[in-house]
């Protein structure tokens, strides 16, 4: 933690301090929550932007996304572009070309590689140095201190997306769910050490948030040329969900701002007090 600076590691210690809000279905419907208030239209699909914006996979080809207007290079001009994708080696193959000055493909720095492994078991205690029973044991979250020595970087217990009226977490001593946090991995060995019994498991790997090291510590720009919009420049602050919508709607403002000529209303003086009950 020692490379973390104040404002990215407070996201990472909001488990401790706050239940987190789970979401029924995953995560992932709060953005088709989102897009449902907000009455967006989602177009999957591969937009090719004219010479200055090309996508190696795929050969440029006007589909969907309005193709009456796409085909009319007059009205291109009309979209703003935000890029709401991490540029970094291994994340993006995003190419920018056409552009003065040039726009890197590629940002300096790397991201953390993370291991969430989900196993329906029961909880061996001796894994954990503790002498309680199992029976007495209802703790819901155990962190690691030191993680160089541990196989482990977090050990949680999950309860249910609806809590039931009189719920009463399950002991260690019953075979549950737990979700545990890695840096790589975790081997049948491994998984018999930290179980008793365990019948199921689910792992998913992902690269979670940016490693914070200097000199990749920098953040790259939001605004990368006139109408382009980086949002995902905000994990290199801190990375976390509630982060990326703020990044989302400064981005939507700043596009609305510079769009209409009312630079006034960007980089304000005093903006940072009148706003700071937002954050």
């Amino acid at each position: 933690m020692s490379s973390l600076s104040p404002r990215a590691g407070d996201p990472t210690t909001k488990d401790s301090r706050r239940r987190f809000r789970p979401v029924g279905g995953g995560d992932k419907r709060v953005c088709s929550g989102l897009l449902d208030i907000s009455k967006t239209e989602l177009i999957t699909a591969k937009v090719p932007f004219q010479s200055k914006f090309d996508h190696p996979s795929q050969a440029p080809q006007l589909i969907s996304m309005r193709s009456i207007m796409l085909e009319n290079p007059a009205q291109h001009t009309l979209y703003d572009i935000v890029i709401a994708t991490p540029l970094h080696q291994g994340k993006s193959d995003i190419i920018f070309s056409g552009f003065s000055p040039p726009l890197p493909s590629h940002y300096p720095g790397r991201y953390h590689r993370t291991v969430s492994t989900l196993i329906h078991g029961r909880l061996n205690m001796s894994f954990l140095w503790s002498t309680k029973k199992a029976s007495d044991f209802t703790v819901s979250h155990i962190l690691t201190m030191d993680s160089e020595d541990s196989i482990i970087n977090s050990l949680s217990s999950i309860d249910p997306v609806q809590i039931p009226e009189g719920y009463i977490r399950p002991p260690a001593s019953v075979a549950h769910v737990w979700k545990v946090f890695s840096p790589q991995p975790l081997t049948p060995e491994q998984l018999q050490d930290m179980f008793i019994t365990w019948d199921s498991s689910s792992e998913t790997r992902w690269l979670a948030y940016p490693i914070y090291r200097p000199p990749q510590r920098k953040t790259p720009p939001v605004i990368l040329h006139n109408r382009l919009y980086y949002l995902n420049a905000v994990e290199w602050a801190a990375s976390a969900m509630e982060m990326s919508a703020i990044s989302a709607r400064n981005v939507a403002l700043l596009a609305h701002h510079r769009g209409h000529q009312q630079e006034v209303k960007v980089d304000q003086e005093d903006l940072h007090t009148r706003l700071r009950g937002e954050l």
